[in-house]
């Protein structure tokens, strides 16, 4: 009895199965179907991103007139501070630079690759003190220092300070 009673419940199962597959096959209308231009032969669909709404936009059509001056960039040294260069570049080629360099490259995605900035080289040949806001004080032997500034604002993007031999 209980063999007959397995046997009956094993085919119901294998039953249901099988309606449920059947009915879960058919083809039922697409909510956003696929429009047949994109289904010929050979096309590659592509998906298109929204363009990037950057907080400091490409202001490379600018001239350098309408920017703040190169001194206003880095501001008054101090004295033990000795100003090797500065340059008008591209962020990204600042980013480019720097990688070439060997440093750690963290892009700030608010910026647009092709914003113009002032890159400043400052020498420390006597080293430099730098504060930290918990209050402690990192120091820096003889040193080399690269300060980025938006050419437009006058805000800096980036400070780096590397110690040389």
């Amino acid at each position: 009895m209980k063999k007959v009673l397995s046997t009956i419940a094993l085919v119901a199962y294998f039953c249901l199965g099988l309606v449920y597959a059947a009915t879960a096959s058919q083809k039922e209308p697409k909510q956003n179907p696929r429009p047949p231009e994109l289904d010929k032969p050979g096309e590659i669909e592509t998906t298109s991103k929204p363009a990037p709404n950057y907080l400091f936009p490409d202001n490379s059509s600018k001239t350098e007139a309408q920017l703040i001056h190169k001194e206003n960039a880095i501001g008054q040294l101090k004295k033990e501070l000795k100003l090797r260069q500065i340059n008008l570049a591209q962020y990204s080629e600042y980013l480019e630079n720097k990688k070439q360099r060997g440093g750690n490259i963290i892009e700030n995605l608010q910026v647009h690759p092709k914003r113009l900035v002032w890159v400043v080289e400052i020498d420390a040949p006597l080293g430099i003190e730098v504060p930290q806001k918990n209050g402690q004080v990192i120091k820096f032997r003889k040193s080399s220092i690269t300060i980025v500034v938006d050419a437009e604002t006058g805000r800096k993007f980036d400070t780096d300070i590397v110690e040389t031999p």
